[in-house]
């Protein structure tokens, strides 16, 4: 509810706010299930790729090829609680990915998945990798 253009949250009772938080906390497990599901069909199928093609299992780089499933994933995996398929993405990132190499991108899926991914990626880790490779992304998307 809205009143002076202020949200006043509704107020719960305490039978209501177990409830939320029991059917929050079966959501969670579903999540992370359906996370690892979708991880380990990229990583088999796909990896390195900017997306997975679910029904072929076959990788495609519509998108520059600068991994944008992969990077766009990895605070998804940080949040998760997934960190070796982080680790393993990070290293994938510092080994291989390559900005000077790239074919036709969209500049607004290139800054929304691959920089926004590498940024939140180094926001949630520290790990300079992420944000060395972000600010060589960001300089070459200033020209665009």
């Amino acid at each position: 509810e809205y009143r002076n253009g202020a949200y006043i949250p509704p107020a719960w009772k305490e039978s209501e706010l177990k409830e939320l938080a029991r059917v929050a906390l079966a959501r969670k497990g579903r999540v992370k299930m359906a996370m690892e599901h979708a991880w380990n069909g990229y990583r088999t199928f796909a990896w390195g790729t900017d997306e997975l093609l679910p029904l072929t299992n076959v990788g495609q780089d519509n998108w520059g090829g600068i991994g944008a499933t992969l990077v766009d994933s990895l605070s998804t995996l940080w949040l998760l609680g997934m960190k070796d398929e982080f680790w393993e993405a990070r290293d994938w990132v510092k080994d291989n990915l390559d900005f000077s190499k790239v074919g036709t991108i969209s500049v607004f899926e290139t800054t929304i998945r691959n920089l926004g991914g590498l940024l939140s990626a180094y926001d949630l880790s520290h790990d300079a990798v992420f944000l060395e490779k972000a600010d060589d992304l960001g300089k070459r998307l200033m020209k665009a």
